[in-house]
């Protein structure tokens, strides 16, 4: 989030007025090659100009008015930055000694001449063109300008307008405000791979639109706003509104690269497109070369902290990284075009660049949807047939819940663990995906997920997925470890079976090596006596698989119990579908 530090102080200035003290004010800063921006009976408005010694810093001088010429003075940076490395209070320092060389060089006579002169043009009234000037800087300054076009600056409050309606939109239909569910955000047309891929590649754009929840709307727009004032009035309304549709399409396309299983919303992407746009013109000498130096130490830190904090869980930072490349080699062409001296020529180079980077976002995503994995086809029939929204609305496990427990024939104190419940002709396939792990599965719905699942001790992690039918469960659980030594030594343990008196490998347990979906995994076999060992309780079969992902330091374990026969079938299939992301 980028910052604006500043420095106040006061200066004690006895024995003048205040017009005295605002011709003082106004020697120093011509002394100081400072630009007037405002100046009023009140005070004075000064920029700093941008060179290796400031950022273009603001200078706010007002008097204090009945304080015998006591003087607030704010330094404040105008430019995107962490820290002012003491230029803000440098400037007032330098602005108190250039008023105090101005007071010993002006004769009293000639400062109280001055000062009348300047009292004489603040009781005249304004020309036309002075109000009208002053009524344009006050809209300029406003809030509100942002989200008013005007000649100059139509784009910037036209895609804020549209943002900021979308989301009212959102609202007004239900979604919530601070953190909205997966399903509207899916219906509104957030970015997600299984959709977007297979049919629904309009989500490239409207994903751009689509924000999750108000702060995140709120810290989009802030850093918009930033990047807006500068990058506009340097690249035109035209090529402004080009700019935020084209790095969008690329950071979605990045996302759908990197992550497509992510469902990923926000103008975070285009926004890093226009900042890599205006980084090629401080890079490329596009922009002055006294404003160049500060400017993009300034978009720099910017940048690279929001990369940074990107890395945290949650954050899409592959969308953050393609806008900020496209933007780049967009900013690139932009720069080459202002080349030209001929508004048409210049027009015409910046076109081709743009239908340019357009075929290089469709033939991109051509080639994603060319190479789906099947499991996102199945994913959109499930979203088609209503299957994801009665899901995720809890339907489904709702009607689980709801299954018959078939009591066994006989005697009821022989058995005493639910049925298994066969496959329905109402049940159907549900799939899984894990986002951090990049594990996935389907399960039928004569199968219940279990929700909120705790691990097998206080401070194991608790289970990706745990499936129950029935006594038959299976569970999966995936560990990254911090070191390769606490890794290997993991993998070690694990892949140990017990062994008989001859110290051999019991003949209970049967290990073997098996490929599921290209993943090599190690299968271990063994009888599970349930029930206390005096008593007759009842033997099951356990069944494990361990995969293990070396590059992440990561084990992933699969762990079914096997107590009605019938259930096999189910869990083969459960497992053979089984697909882990590397």
């Amino acid at each position: 989030m980028p910052l604006k530090p500043s420095y106040d102080d006061k200066l004690h200035l006895s024995g003048l007025s205040n017009t005295e003290i605002l011709i003082l004010a106004l020697e120093a800063a011509q002394k100081l090659e400072w630009k007037i921006e405002k100046i009023a009976p009140e005070g004075i408005l000064f920029q700093v100009p941008f060179n290796m010694y400031s950022h273009g810093e603001e200078i706010t001088f007002t008097i204090e008015q009945g304080s015998d010429g006591e003087v607030s003075v704010r330094s404040q940076s105008s430019s995107i930055q962490f820290v002012d490395y003491g230029k803000n209070r440098k400037n007032i320092q330098k602005l108190q000694k250039a008023m105090e060389e101005a007071r010993n060089s002006l004769f009293p006579e000639e400062l109280t001449q001055k000062a009348n002169e300047l009292e004489e043009d603040f009781n005249r009234p304004l020309t036309e063109e002075e109000k009208a000037y002053i009524e344009e800087e006050m809209k300029k300054n406003s809030i509100l300008s942002f989200f008013i076009p005007r000649k100059g600056f139509i784009a910037t409050p036209i895609l804020i307008d549209i943002n900021i309606l979308v989301f009212i939109l959102m609202v007004a239909s239900g979604v919530g405000i601070l953190n909205p569910d997966t399903l509207p955000l899916l219906k509104w047309g957030a970015d997600f791979g299984p959709l977007t891929l297979t049919g629904d590649w309009w989500r490239t754009v409207t994903c751009n639109f689509i924000h999750i929840g108000g702060f995140h709307l709120a810290m989009n727009i802030y850093a918009f706003m930033f990047v807006a004032l500068f990058l506009e009035q340097l690249i035109g309304s035209r090529r402004m509104f080009a700019s935020y549709f084209l790095t969008g399409l690329c950071s979605a396309a990045f996302s759908l690269y990197m992550h497509g299983e992510t469902i990923s919303a926000g103008a975070s992407g285009a926004i890093f497109g226009l900042y890599g746009i205006f980084l090629a013109f401080l890079l490329f000498h596009g922009i002055a070369k006294e404003e160049r130096k500060a400017l993009l130490t300034s978009i720099l830190i910017f940048v690279g902290y929001n990369l940074i904090y990107g890395l945290k869980e949650g954050i899409d930072n592959a969308a953050h990284i393609g806008g900020l490349l496209s933007g780049f080699l967009l900013g690139i062409v932009y720069v080459f075009s202002n080349k030209f001296k001929n508004p048409d020529a210049q027009r015409t180079v910046s076109i081709i660049g743009e239908l340019g980077i357009f075929c290089i976002f469709l033939f991109c995503f051509i080639m994603l949807c060319k190479n789906v994995p099947p499991l996102y086809q199945e994913i959109r029939q499930e979203w088609e047939s209503g299957i994801v929204e009665a899901y995720l609305n809890g339907e489904l496990e709702e009607e689980n819940e709801n299954h018959p427990v078939i009591s066994p024939p006989g005697n009821s104190s022989d058995r005493q663990f639910p049925s298994y419940v066969p496959i329905g002709n109402n049940d159907t396939w549900l799939s899984y995906y894990d986002a951090e792990t990049n594990f996935s599965c389907q399960y039928p719905t004569n199968w219940r997920k279990i929700t909120g699942a705790k691990g097998l001790t206080p401070s194991a992690p608790p289970p990706l997925l745990k499936l129950v039918n029935g006594a038959n469960q299976l569970t999966v659980v995936s560990i990254a470890y911090d070191t390769q030594k606490e890794f290997e030594h993991t993998k070690k343990l694990s892949l140990i079976v017990p062994r008989n008196e001859k110290g051999q490998p019991s003949e209970d347990y049967k290990q073997n090596d098996i490929n599921i979906n290209g993943l090599p995994m190690t299968k271990t076999t063994n009888p599970l006596h349930i029930g206390a060992p005096d008593e007759p309780g009842k033997d099951i079969q356990q069944i494990s698989f361990k995969y293990f992902q070396e590059k992440n330091k990561r084990i992933y374990s699969i762990v079914m119990l096997l107590y009605d026969e019938e259930a096999a079938a189910d869990l083969d299939a459960i497992v053979s579908s089984i697909q882990i992301t590397k």
